[in-house]
């Protein structure tokens, strides 16, 4: 054979080799689909304990997309992701959604809404929302959604897209542990993760993030000497009356007990992390604004659950000086509409046997939680009959027999029952 014409052959082995070589990622994607955006071959994978947590909005969003549009959608955090689908289902509210994020930011929140904007429109919105999602930097306010649609959009960039290849190999690599064990060395390591939207300038890190332990061992800022007083912030521009210290609605929390190990931890170091620096930002509200002005010019019944967390972490947000700013923020939104709020000082958030952590509820009070906010969504005896048999520690005013205590500055009105508090605007006939 001639060197003139073994260089073309040579050429077009290698060709081929490299075209082999980039299939091999694509033929992955479209054995596994690990995020079933065709649905992949039936290798028998558990695919949710997987993917979604490797990027919950690409998981969410590619179900909802397979699915019966949705009556009721669920949007929010961790704490809005333990309302789980199957909840709703046993209330008697059957075609709900959980689109909930573990981590959301409010900007995820807002981008999810405007995707479901372009969808049938649901007849219930539930968003869990609380006063540190409120902080811009607040996860360094990262925005996953953007990515996820773009993939979730596009099969072509979803069957080569790297990061859906490395979620594909980590699926490959639990299913067949045994069988992989003498090539585990040619994993893909070289695949990135995936990226979230930067939503500050490149190269931006704020400094809280800087200064936190994992990343600067021993950084810190001088204690601040003083503890920085907020000015409440009022509804419909004004401050309402009633709501203060002199009402009764909050007390000065003190509790001293030994927490478990992982809840001592966050009340300290996610306490201070959540708090120290806060910032308040007009720009969130105005996305939460967004939401309610359109889901009340659409006939969308939206509500809003505040969740609970253990009253140490309650206290903590006192300390530094944020008190003032998180009560005010339910006047706020109970100006938009009805909010269920749980987070306060009471027996239920004193009890840590109700907790995961000093942040999380376990599935028991998931349960509760839900069939509470069932009866606020539909008056229908089944989801009353199933509240009744779930409650534990919890019952919402949601009837005249369950209300305790009424307060109403003739803006906005507050009905508390056991261990719930329901604020809406006083004209409101729900």
């Amino acid at each position: 054979m001639s060197r003139r014409s073994f260089i073309p052959k040579l050429y077009l082995a290698a060709l081929a080799i490299t075209v082999a070589m980039g299939a091999l990622p694509v033929a992955l994607n479209l054995a596994v689909d690990p995020y079933n955006r065709l649905g992949g071959l039936p290798l028998g994978l558990a695919k949710k304990k997987i993917s979604e947590k490797a990027h919950y909005p690409l998981w969410k969003i590619i179900a909802h997309s397979n699915k019966r549009p949705p009556e009721t959608i669920v949007l929010g955090d961790s704490r809005a992701r333990a309302l789980r689908d199957k909840y709703w289902s046993e209330t008697g509210l059957k075609r709900a959604f959980n689109f909930a994020y573990g981590g959301a930011t409010i900007y995820e929140i807002h981008e999810t809404f405007r995707y479901l904007k372009t969808q049938p429109k649901p007849k219930n919105l539930v968003v869990g929302i609380q006063l540190r999602s409120f902080d811009p930097a607040h996860k360094s306010g990262m925005n996953r959604v953007p990515e996820a649609l773009r993939l979730a959009g596009n099969p072509v960039k979803y069957f080569s897209s790297w990061f859906v290849t490395r979620i594909s190999w980590r699926h490959v690599q639990e299913k067949y542990p045994g069988q992989l064990a003498a090539i585990g060395n040619l994993s893909p390591g070289f695949i990135s993760t995936a990226q979230a939207a930067d939503l500050g300038s490149p190269g931006h890190t704020s400094l809280s993030t800087l200064l936190q332990p994992d990343v600067c061992f021993g950084c810190r800022l001088p204690e601040q000497q003083q503890r920085t007083a907020y000015p409440a912030y009022g509804h419909r521009r004004g401050h309402g009356y009633g709501f203060g210290r002199e009402a009764g609605l909050w007390r000065d929390i003190s509790i001293e007990r030994q927490l478990p190990a992982r809840f001592e931890r966050q009340v300290r170091k996610n306490g201070r992390s959540d708090w120290k620096s806060f910032r308040f930002s007009e720009d969130l509200w105005a996305k939460v604004v967004e939401i309610a002005d359109w889901s009340k010019a659409n006939g969308v019944k939206l509500v809003f659950v505040i969740p609970p967390t253990i009253v140490e972490m309650q206290a903590r947000l006192a300390e530094f000086g944020r008190a003032d700013l998180d009560r005010n923020l339910r006047l706020r939104l109970a100006d938009l509409a009805p909010v269920i709020d749980l987070d306060f000082d009471n027996p239920f958030t004193r009890d840590l046997t109700n907790f995961k952590d000093a942040y999380h509820f376990n599935a028991p009070v998931a349960r509760n939680i839900v069939a509470e906010i069932g009866q606020l969504l539909t008056t229908s005896p089944e989801v009353r009959e199933t509240a009744l048999k779930v409650r534990s520690g919890l019952a919402c005013p949601t009837g005249e027999q369950g209300v305790t205590r009424e307060l109403n500055d003739g803006i906005i009105k507050m009905t508390e029952g056991t261990n719930c508090r329901i604020w809406r605007r006083a004209n409101d006939p729900s």
